[in-house]
């Protein structure tokens, strides 16, 4: 078995590069305590730092330690030999070849006999040496290093493992110990956090330390430059000179706490260069960013992005492309909780001109462990995916299917939070994401205020897309509401056949709150004409006036919500159709309306202010005063 194939049985999976860590099956892990690397002979190594053994390891994950090796042993072609370096003791030795595309690779043997064998033969580690170490040392991030100071006449040592994090070893400070000690460091961040290190390990344990950068003297340096570079450089006259102005100029090692790598991610400004936005559909949706299509149901939301990856991943133009734009196809992915993909979304696709083979979605169907339902934002399985897939765009339908249960979407911190992963991921493989979002109900919201749910989308999105009905029958539009890099867009009018396939009608600058406003107008205007005709003719059969209370209750019973009545009777009011007026006194006093237009030809009596009410019920000192 592969490292792959232990690593699709375990859970919580993280890391790469032939090192990872995850849940141990063994036990009760909550950490990642399981260790998981793969060695140079093809084996699977495990390691639980709770204290499981392998055999409880291999037996939860349904395997057996056997399991963990090749089937067959791995050949590789090691192409000639660069150098080799002898360790002390004469009994080990690591050999560089030079591959035939320029890499290099370097293999370690032991003495078994007077042969050479593969592998370090459990040799502990120490310091490779050239010279005797008898007096004053150089240590140096590799052997090559190490021995070209030697040939100078220097004593020079270095570790087995090359420069990193870790790899300075405490058995290293004790070969030196008592020993006068300066430390190279290699022209580039690994280089000086590696000498620092160093440095501060050996504090205290040789009787001088002091770090020597060869920049300082060298200000040519490339980067990743050593004292080797330098000595072919300069010569190995000029270099000596140069390595002993260091030692007089280098102060004797402080021990400090190594610089927080938070820091180095800063920079000036001047170091940023400047750069142009790039689009996936010009103007509409900018590559490597989050872009929102927001609607309510039933406009076509899920055609109208079937349309747009169809195009994209065919290499033609979508509605909302200028004229003669030309594209390359590309790799499209898209994430979905609500349509299934074998009924409808292949079939709109296919019908759409879709290449099929650049467009890859889950098989929620084959699916049985269950892990495409933690494909949420935020996840490293979402990271996973998307960086081993890298699409050009990944479309999320809808958004609430893939925010984890643990955040509230209203909160705009959490919801930044779990959505920060795309901007990232985004921008370092150019992975644009188009959020699919449904538009609430409210009356008179636009803008941000229509996305559901999240407000906090809106902030996060480089391009807002809003879709409605227009007036005119079978029209719908495609408005551009936020854009970051580029002016708003023409609102793009389009229909939907009866295959479900779009179909450009125009282009208008109407926005879509206008729109929404008129659609609201028209919906409304005719109820409230109607109201207000109810009302008059209310009034008109009960004798041209009437109680307030008893007019809306009326109306209320007729099927007039509350809101439409009054309103009816504002407009009527303003137009001078009707009038106000009170009837009663003290705790009996009340409003009434009464009419003062003639409807359908019929004549009113308009009453003085002061009439004394002529109903026969009395009413309600409950009727509140009309304003």
């Amino acid at each position: 078995m592969t490292a792959q194939d232990i690593l699709s049985r375990l859970q919580g999976v993280r890391g790469g590069r032939g090192q990872w860590t995850a849940r141990c099956p063994a036990h009760d892990d909550r950490q990642n305590s399981l260790s998981v690397s793969e060695g140079n002979d093809g084996r699977v190594l495990l390691h639980c730092h709770a204290g499981c053994d392998v055999d409880r390891i291999t037996a939860a994950l349904g395997i057996s330690p056997a399991d963990l090796f090749p089937d067959k042993p791995r050949s590789r072609d090691y192409g000639t030999v660069e150098r080799e370096h002898i360790y002390p003791g004469g009994q080990v030795k690591k050999v560089i070849y030079r591959n035939a595309d320029g890499s290099k690779y370097g293999c370690w043997y032991h003495k078994n006999g007077n042969a050479w064998a593969k592998g370090r033969g459990g040799a502990p580690p120490t310091l490779y040496m050239a010279g005797e170490l008898s007096g004053s040392v150089f240590v140096c991030e590799g052997e090559k290093d190490a021995d070209t100071l030697h040939r100078l006449g220097y004593d020079a040592a270095s570790g087995v493992d090359g420069a990193g994090p870790g790899k300075w070893r405490k058995e290293y400070t004790e070969q030196l110990r008592g020993r006068s000690v300066c430390v190279f460091t290699d022209n580039d961040d690994v280089g000086r956090a590696y000498a620092v290190e160093t440095c501060n390990d050996l504090h205290g344990a040789a009787s001088s330390v002091q770090l020597l950068d060869i920049a300082t003297v060298w200000p040519e340096v490339p980067l990743h430059g050593d004292v080797s570079d330098m000595i072919a450089a300069l010569g190995a006259e000029r270099a000596c000179e140069l390595i002993a102005q260091m030692i007089v100029d280098a102060p004797q090692w402080t021990p400090h706490e190594p610089p927080d790598p938070l820091f180095s991610l800063f920079k000036p400004l001047a170091d940023f260069p400047e750069e142009e936005a790039k689009w996936l559909v010009p103007g509409w949706i900018p590559a490597g960013q989050i872009s929102v299509i927001a609607a309510d149901g039933g406009i076509g939301k899920t055609t109208l992005w079937c349309h747009i990856i169809a195009a994209l991943s065919n290499g033609t133009t979508c509605i909302l492309d200028p004229p003669g734009f030309a594209r390359e196809p590309m790799r499209i992915m898209f994430l979905t909780t609500e349509d299934s993909v074998r009924k409808k979304l292949r079939k709109k696709l296919r019908l759409a001109g879709a290449n099929m083979i650049n467009i890859i979605t889950p098989d929620f169907v084959g699916d049985r462990s269950g892990l495409l339902h933690k494909l949420k934002f935020g996840t490293p399985e979402m990271e996973k995916v998307l960086r081993h897939f890298r699409p050009a765009l990944c479309i999320f339908d809808p958004v609430q299917g893939f925010v984890p249960p643990r955040v509230n979407m209203g909160s705009r911190n959490e919801m930044r939070d779990c959505t920060a992963q795309l901007i990232t991921i985004g921008e370092d493989i150019d992975t644009t994401a188009l959020i699919v979002c449904h538009t609430n109900k409210r009356k008179g919201a636009c803008g941000r205020d229509r996305i559901a749910d999240s407000a906090d989308i809106w902030d996060i999105s480089r391009s807002v897309m809003m879709a409605g009905y227009t007036e005119d029958q079978g029209v719908r539009y495609l408005s551009n509401e936020k854009n970051n890099y580029a002016p708003l867009q023409e609102t793009i009018l389009f229909t939907i056949d009866g295959d479900e396939q779009i179909h450009k009608e125009g282009t208008s600058w109407r926005r879509d709150r206008e729109y929404v406003m008129g659609a609201e107008q028209a919906k409304s205007s005719p109820v409230r004409e109607d109201c207000k005709a109810f009302l008059l003719n209310a009034l008109h059969e009960a004798g041209g006036a009437m109680p307030t209370a008893d007019l809306d209750e009326k109306a209320n019973k007729a099927g007039y919500s509350f809101t439409a009545v009054k309103r009816a009777k504002q407009d009527l009011k303003k137009d001078g159709a009707v009038k106000y007026f009170q009837t009663g006194s003290n705790a009996n006093r009340a409003w009434n309306i009464q009419a003062l237009v003639e409807p359908e030809g019929v004549g009113f009596e308009e009453l003085p202010d002061d009439t004394e009410t002529p109903f026969e019920n009395p009413i309600p000192s409950s009727i509140s005063k009309v304003v």
